[in-house]
């Protein structure tokens, strides 16, 4: 029987990763033949070299690729979004005194999810404040 060098385990836990998206210790080694606690080991050794991160949902934790949309959505701090968000928007022309009708529909012209996302936030907004009195 020969031996699978670590790196190759490695290898394919980054190509399952890829194709998944996101995965369970128990999922990668249920997945590669391997024992939970090699996938772990595996596992500190990609997050150690910064090729994964891991988040913990209940009781498991769950591998993500860093270089996914899942690693970009699981480590966005909220004031580095409003800030990707205002310099989008100031890249379509969109600056502090546009108004906001006019602004949502501009965005709509390409980027209609992005109106339509937006309107939706400032109707809950609009929703909340007069649930506070404001």
């Amino acid at each position: 029987m020969s031996l699978v060098e670590p790196s190759e385990i490695r290898r394919r836990i980054v190509e399952f990763l890829k194709e998944r998206g996101s995965a369970s210790v128990y999922q990668i080694a249920k997945a590669l033949g391997i024992s939970y606690g090699a996938a772990q080991w595996h596992l500190y050794v990609l997050e150690r070299d910064g090729v994964i991160f891991t988040v913990v949902q209940g009781r498991k934790r769950i591998a993500v690729l860093r270089d996914t949309l899942d690693a970009y959505l699981n480590s966005l701090k909220m004031t580095d979004f409003f800030r990707d968000l205002w310099a989008y928007l100031r890249s379509r022309g969109v600056d502090g005194n546009t108004p906001f009708m006019e602004a949502v529909l501009s965005l709509q012209e390409d980027r209609r999810e992005v109106g339509l996302s937006l309107l939706s936030i400032a109707r809950n907004l609009y929703h909340w404040k007069k649930s506070q009195g404001l």
